[in-house]
């Protein structure tokens, strides 16, 4: 369980030996560490010092994050190592080696393959536009060289090259994704939804309403993947494929999370489809320019919907695995890589 503080003015202490969330209406929850997997914190909220070093003692991860995006914006560390020297110690060597960026590739066509079983599902769908699986073949068929040339020994400029065809590949899927919501924000008009009709990817500030689902679900995402390599005791800070142009930004996150981003497309497809987000999920600041972000009824929906889809079970090595559980699973297999790494 999470214990995600969102509402202002909510502080967090101990009672009794317990994490005890103290609301600013006066209303109490006590929680028992040992059901307590990770703290999530926004701006508004506390924290005392004895809860930190509640979490410090039982090694539960403290987070602290954006409350409009769910993106992590830091992380609060009792100091302790989470894994042996050896990890510590390889992960900088294994981030240069082509042994890291080969497995940076492995997560791209990983990534690809669910984009492709994402959009074959539709096709099969009974929402899809009149046309749209006779149409889908094709790009299909850019999409599988794409997986196949990510999957190919790299030289020379490895980094720009899996960059250059992950990006040809997303843009391709949501083109895709693009026909499937043709019409589907027909009632979201003027004045607060100028456009609202999604025609491709859009990164922070979002302007129409499925790029600020896509933002949203992305940076929960962020957070769960964040989670996970903290607990297998690697850096989140240390990444492949992203370090050099993101700096101090959490890189190993922005490399261990792309096959994972199908997932909020799915839910998002979902939400949208079955009629559970209305144009009240959603706020547009007074200056245009800001987008349009998640109002709190939108952020509820959205939340509840991506936790109920992350404690599915799906195919993982020959068995079915809940989403959640294969992060922490894949995450630990970075680790050992990164250990026997020399």
């Amino acid at each position: 369980m999470q214990l995600y503080l969102d509402s202002f003015g909510a502080f967090l202490a101990v009672r009794n030996g317990m994490f005890s969330v103290r609301m600013r209406s006066g209303d109490v929850r006590d929680f028992a560490a040992r059901t307590v997997d990770a703290i999530l914190l926004t701006k508004g909220t506390g924290m005392s010092t004895d809860a930190a070093l509640l979490a410090v003692e039982h090694d539960i991860p403290v987070l602290l994050i954006d409350a409009q995006t769910h993106f992590p914006l830091g992380q609060l560390s009792g100091g302790r190592p989470g894994s042996i020297g050896t990890v510590r110690k390889n992960q900088p060597l294994f981030a240069r080696a082509p042994e890291g960026m080969a497995w940076a590739a492995g997560r791209l066509v990983e990534k690809v393959r669910r984009q492709r079983e994402h959009l074959r599902g539709w096709a099969e769908h009974p929402a899809a536009p009149a046309g749209f699986a006779d149409e889908l073949p094709v790009a299909d068929r850019v999409l599988a060289a794409m997986e196949r040339d990510l999957g190919k020994p790299l030289a020379g400029a490895g980094a720009e090259r899996l960059r250059g065809q992950e990006g040809t590949a997303s843009r391709v899927y949501f083109q895709q994704l693009a026909k499937l919501l043709r019409g589907a924000f027909g009632g979201f008009g003027e004045p607060e939804f100028p456009d609202p009709e999604f025609s491709g990817r859009q990164k922070r500030p979002a302007y129409d309403p499925f790029n600020a689902l896509l933002n949203y679900l992305y940076g929960m995402l962020y957070t769960s993947t964040h989670l996970a390599l903290l607990k297998s005791g690697l850096d989140p800070y240390l990444g492949v494929l992203h370090a050099d142009r993101y700096g101090a930004a959490p890189t190993l996150v922005f490399d261990a999370i792309e096959p994972y981003r199908p997932w909020a497309d799915a839910v998002a497809m979902r939400l949208v489809t079955d009629g559970h987000i209305a144009p009240d999920a959603f706020e547009q600041r007074a200056d245009p320019t800001e987008g349009l972000w998640l109002a709190t009824a939108g952020k509820d929906i959205v939340i509840e919907a991506m936790l109920a889809y992350l404690a599915e079970a799906a195919p993982w090595g020959g068995r079915q695995v809940k989403r959640s559980v294969q992060m922490d699973l894949e995450a630990q297999q970075l680790a050992t890589l990164v250990r026997d790494f020399s």
